[in-house]
């Protein structure tokens, strides 16, 4: 009996420590994948790495209803149908969760507080956060942005990068896990 009482009690510590889904992506905006045929230059691929929030990586594209006119990152996440949210006070201006990643539950063990709870209230902490990254879709590596993704326009035919950033620096924020490489691009 004890035996069967402490093999329950670690399934119930699990299921309470497993990592809440991802939101559903609007399957209306954008499409699975890279972008393609008529996209492929003026569209832009939307990479989305949850890394330790424990979610498949999302790839769509976003593609630009209006090619020639210039979209900014956060746009560019709506087109492709992907949830954002900003925080209270400064809205889009830092991307608070992503497809309802990290959710207002979900414990993030942060080095410096192991039971943090993101409330999207002010600017996430250097400890766990939305890492934004970019590439022309002409090489095969990713650029970490010097600026918001509300105030940077997207490269037609480029990527837009972000990589959830766990208990690193500025040094180790991980890229996203896929090659941002654009076939369509010589």
């Amino acid at each position: 009996m004890k035996r069967l009482l402490a093999v329950t009690t670690v399934l119930i510590g699990l299921i309470g420590l497993s990592a809440a889904p991802a939101s559903a992506v609007d399957t209306t905006k954008g499409y699975n994948g890279i972008c393609t045929g008529a996209d492929a230059l003026t569209g832009v691929t939307v990479v989305v790495d949850f890394q330790e929030l424990a979610a498949p990586t999302i790839t769509r594209c976003s593609p630009n209803a209006a090619p020639g006119t210039a979209r900014t990152g956060i746009k560019a996440l709506q087109d492709a149908g992907i949830a954002v949210a900003g925080t209270a006070r400064w809205g889009l201006g830092f991307v608070c969760r992503l497809e309802g990643r990290p959710s207002a539950t979900e414990t993030l063990p942060l080095t410096t507080n192991p039971n943090y709870k993101e409330a999207c209230v002010t600017t996430p902490p250097a400890g766990a956060y939305w890492g934004y990254w970019n590439a022309d879709g002409s090489g095969s590596t990713w650029t970490y942005s010097s600026s918001g993704a509300l105030n940077r326009n997207v490269v037609p035919g480029g990527f837009e990068g972000w990589s959830f950033s766990l208990n690193k620096t500025a040094t180790t924020n991980p890229p996203p896990g896929v090659t941002p490489r654009n076939p369509a691009i010589p």
